[in-house]
């Protein structure tokens, strides 16, 4: 938590130097997961919980109702920005990564895209249905969660733990990223305009959670 909060504070004070007003992150997001299993003991669902930071959450709601038609209450706005989301997100793998001992998963179509404000800020809800990947033995299974760009950093919340449902004996570690400091300094000289000459960049700031079980029979 600690290298977490001197890099937020390192590119938050490149936000006041003058000529590096644009640098990256401009947004964050404070990640919340629940992984879910199924009475076989399959891994089935992925819970994601996405909470937007004020300022962006204006942003954001400002940009997706602009076009809304009609007099419509706020909790049909909701609905209908979170399908808007979903559907510009799915391009890009709803900015999630899974693997399983090694070998990529393909991220699969979101479902239940839940939208709330609360205390100002977005609060995005989605599944992402994990049931046809055979994974009764789950431990080994790793996921990251990142915009590629960097634009938006996502992080887990520190004020919550990636629940588990439904499954006793399993635990998620989560192991900070330790991006090179040179690339931190480059991260922070970026406009949003720019296209980034690094791939994925924003993979190289993204946590890594790995799942771990105990065997059932144990």
């Amino acid at each position: 938590m600690a290298r977490r909060l001197i890099r937020r504070l390192l590119l938050g004070l490149a936000l006041l130097i003058p000529g590096l007003a644009l640098a990256h992150p401009h947004a964050w997001i404070d990640l919340r997961v629940g992984l879910v299993f199924d009475d076989n003991g399959q891994l089935e669902r992925m819970q994601q919980a996405w909470l937007i930071d004020p300022t962006y959450s204006h942003m954001l709601l400002e940009e997706m109702t602009r076009d809304l038609e009609g007099d419509i209450g706020i909790d049909e706005a909701l609905d209908r920005v979170a399908e808007r989301m979903l559907e510009n997100l799915a391009a890009y793998d709803y900015f999630t990564e899974l693997r399983h001992e090694d070998a990529e998963i393909a991220v699969p179509r979101a479902e239940n895209a839940r939208l709330s404000l609360e205390d100002r800020r977005l609060y995005l809800r989605f599944d992402l249905p994990l049931a046809g990947h055979d994974l009764e033995d789950a431990s080994g299974f790793t996921y990251r969660v990142f915009d590629p760009t960097y634009w938006i950093e996502v992080l887990h919340d520190a004020d919550d733990v990636v629940h588990i449902e439904n499954r006793q004996g399993c635990e998620v570690q989560i192991e900070e990223a330790r991006p090179d400091p040179q690339l931190m300094r480059y991260a922070a000289t970026l406009e949003r305009q720019d296209r980034s000459p690094v791939d994925n960049l924003g993979r190289h700031f993204a946590e890594t959670a790995t799942l771990q079980c105990r065997n059932r029979s144990d």
